[in-house]
């Protein structure tokens, strides 16, 4: 959070502070899984069996809600407001497009929920979240893919148990830079499926890329040796 404050602060104008969608739904699913089970003894009070089938899709609903927020903030948290209400099977606010609107013979696979203790813990749940009490760092969707993948090959280029000098930390970091340039947004191949106990409802599958290449070692040589054989000419 620092990072968000030093962005915020900032006052060039040019920087939009945003924060990754994926481990902001995260931490709303840990907490779910808190209100959703527990030892019997607490049962109904600080969780409810209501909550059992709803941590996925909570997360889902989350995940939507961002999506569909047309970066406004406001609407982002009117949006996750009527996830209570969508469970409690009134569908009054949902979307005009979604399922439960339009279908007249619409019937929810999750366990209505009709006790006040479980409606209680999930909008805790959800108003205690870090995406509910800052909208606006997550109204845009953004995610950290591209920065996530261009670490993982730098990576590749500077082991961080070895302690380079500067020049070769530098010639290191230009040719992860490189590496990663040529290769990012590669087409995909196939996609491969598989079942995951820990995530039964995944259905994205695994992207098959197209097999790397590293033509800017081949430039960087050729670009070199012309460099040396233009000097002997000299």
């Amino acid at each position: 959070m620092a990072i968000n404050k030093l962005v915020k602060q900032s006052k060039n104008g040019l920087t939009t502070n945003q924060n990754d969608t994926w481990h902001g739904v995260k931490s709303v699913k840990k907490a779910m899984a808190t209100v959703s089970s527990g030892p019997m003894y607490l049962k109904e009070r600080k969780w409810s069996e209501e909550l059992h089938d709803k941590v996925e899709s909570v997360a889902t609903h989350f995940h939507w809600s961002i999506r569909n927020s047309e970066g406004d903030a406001s609407r982002l948290t009117a949006n996750l407001d009527n996830i209570v209400e969508h469970y409690k099977g009134n569908h009054k606010e949902c979307h005009s497009t979604s399922r439960c609107r339009t279908d007249p013979n619409y019937e929810s696979k999750r366990v209505i929920i009709q006790s006040p203790v479980a409606e209680k813990l999930l909008n805790s749940a959800i108003k205690n979240s870090i995406i509910y009490k800052n909208p606006n760092d997550f109204r845009l969707g953004r995610d950290t893919f591209f920065v996530e993948s261009f670490n993982n090959t730098l990576n590749i280029y500077e082991d961080k148990r070895i302690a380079f000098g500067t020049e070769q930390y530098k010639t290191r970091s230009h040719l992860g830079t490189c590496h990663w340039n040529e290769n990012v947004g590669r087409e995909i191949t196939s996609i491969t499926y598989k079942r995951d106990p820990k995530g039964p409802r995944r259905l994205k599958g695994k992207k098959n890329y197209k097999k790397q290449t590293f033509v800017f070692r081949e430039n960087i040589w050729n670009r070199y040796m012309k460099n040396v054989f233009s000097k002997r000419r000299k």
